[in-house]
């Protein structure tokens, strides 16, 4: 007597001859499924809650923006990861009379006074400073702000949070 060893995918295959087709079908949706899964998968940007005094946080938030820092900015301090933390910006303008004696003596370069500012990230989880930096541009007033500002967004994306990303 002769033995014939059929599987259950070939008792109701009414094609035989496409179950590679098949097999490839449910493999490449395998993929595309894993594919998709993965890109839901990928990490938040980090949320940050600006604390500053005088409008600093509305410049701040400017240059996040336009540095396309991958954080974002939240106005609640109780729902963000973290906490941008400035002193009050420090302003010096040069008088005219100081302008003049130091044009006398050949030293016309950076007479148009400093801006200087403070700050600190702080993680609100544990109140740990993981992000410090000071910066003092040669500008006050209102240039002086964007400057400060930009430099700040500049250095917290490239010196913390395109090292933590893996966080």
């Amino acid at each position: 007597m002769l033995q014939v060893r059929v599987g259950w995918f070939e008792l109701f295959n009414p094609n035989p001859g496409y179950e590679p087709m098949k097999r490839i079908a449910v493999v490449l949706c395998l993929l595309l499924g894993f594919a998709v899964a993965s890109g839901f998968a990928q990490s938040q940007p980090p949320t940050i809650y600006i604390s500053s005094d005088n409008g600093f946080q509305t410049a701040i938030s400017a240059a996040f923006v336009k540095k396309h820092v991958k954080a974002t900015i939240l106005t609640r301090a109780t729902k963000a990861e973290y906490t941008l933390q400035a002193t009050p910006v420090d302003s010096k303008a040069e008088s005219t009379g100081s302008k003049f004696a130091r044009c006398m003596f050949m030293d016309c370069i950076g007479m148009n006074g400093y801006s200087e500012v403070s700050v600190q990230l702080v993680r609100n989880q544990d109140g740990a400073v993981v992000w410090a930096y000071q910066v003092r541009k040669g500008n006050s007033g209102p240039l002086g702000i964007q400057s400060l500002s930009e430099a700040i967004a500049k250095h917290l994306q490239h010196d913390y949070l395109d090292k933590h990303k893996e966080e």
